[in-house]
């Protein structure tokens, strides 16, 4: 393993912004080269557990002779974020991705987004280890942008229950996924759920699709079970269910869990009075792909989004 410094940016006031990757070289010239990059927002602990966990696999527990196509793994880029307790670039509120390819000569998210993207080319497969922008607790799941460029027989080979495969936003266009994708690499967003805490269940399972994914494409010798034949959805798919009131929520299913048309899935309580005010009828057969994951929940707030089947 050699570390490897992406980007240095000097500060002010605190010490230099340093970004490193740990590269992996493989045993073989014709393997594929894959590139893994972890929390570029520190809302979600999971991407950059989920990576640095990955580095120590790679390092400690697999044999090097095994590692047959060139890994780099990039566990956070946005530390200022993590170190100061923000979601996204602290001083502006800025996106890192919502800046590719980026601009060397730009604001200071941009020339971290150009100096990132620089280091990320050449590589056959990019995963992206992102956090949903809603407050929900999701089960992990391949996000992929219809832009003609999209590579949906790969995301198949994680082995996750489901594909979101979905229009593209005008703001999408400069997300990593598809300004890697437009440069040639095959990109994939795996989405992850946000928590401040590590969930041991949820990152085993993106680590292990992570590492399927790896095997199925050659890059290393090591086998894994087979998980899902996942499910592509897309936006038309999904039914979203509301709350009605305000009050306290309780869910009684959990993400991926598969539910029936009536059935009652979630509550809310009424935060005085101790009573049931409310309750979560699903509106169809189908998977709960997630749910609200505050204990308080307001009038109106999406509190399950539901896959639904046939």
């Amino acid at each position: 393993m050699k570390r490897v410094e992406i980007l240095r940016i000097d500060s002010l006031s605190r010490e230099p912004l340093v970004v490193e990757g740990f590269f992996f070289k493989g045993s073989s010239k014709t393997a594929p080269k894959i590139a893994i990059v972890g929390a570029m927002e520190a809302q979600s602990i999971l991407p950059l557990y989920c990576a640095s966990s990955l580095v120590d696999f790679l390092n400690n527990k697999l044999k090097k002779k095994k590692i047959k196509g060139d890994v780099l793994i990039i566990p956070s880029i946005n530390h200022y974020a993590f170190n100061t307790g923000k979601r996204f670039w602290p001083l502006d509120n800025t996106n890192i991705n919502t800046m590719f390819p980026g601009y060397e000569h730009g604001e200071t998210t941009q020339r971290i987004a150009k100096r990132l993207f620089d280091a990320l080319q050449g590589y056959d497969y990019g995963v992206i280890l992102e956090s949903r922008f809603d407050p929900v607790n999701c089960v992990p799941y391949i996000k992929l942008y219809e832009n003609e460029l999209e590579d949906l027989e790969g995301a198949k080979k994680f082995g996750l229950k489901f594909i979101h495969h979905r229009k593209m936003k005008t703001i999408e266009t400069v997300s990593l996924q598809y300004n890697w994708q437009l440069w040639g690499t095959k990109a994939y967003s795996l989405m992850c759920p946000i928590t401040q805490e590590i969930d041991k269940q949820k990152s085993s399972q993106i680590r292990q699709a992570i590492l399927r994914f790896m095997h199925r494409q050659k890059i290393i010798d090591f086998s894994i079970f087979n998980g899902y034949e996942s499910t592509v959805i897309s936006s038309e798919d999904i039914e979203t269910l509301k709350s009605e009131k305000s009050g306290l929520f309780i869910s009684k299913e959990i993400p991926g869990s598969y539910i029936s048309k009536n059935q009652v899935i979630g509550e809310v309580i009424d935060s005085l009075e101790g009573c049931v005010i409310h309750e979560f009828r699903a509106p169809c057969d189908g998977m709960i792909t997630c749910h609200f994951n505050n204990s308080l929940i307001y009038e109106n707030a999406v509190a399950f989004r539901i896959a639904k089947i046939g």
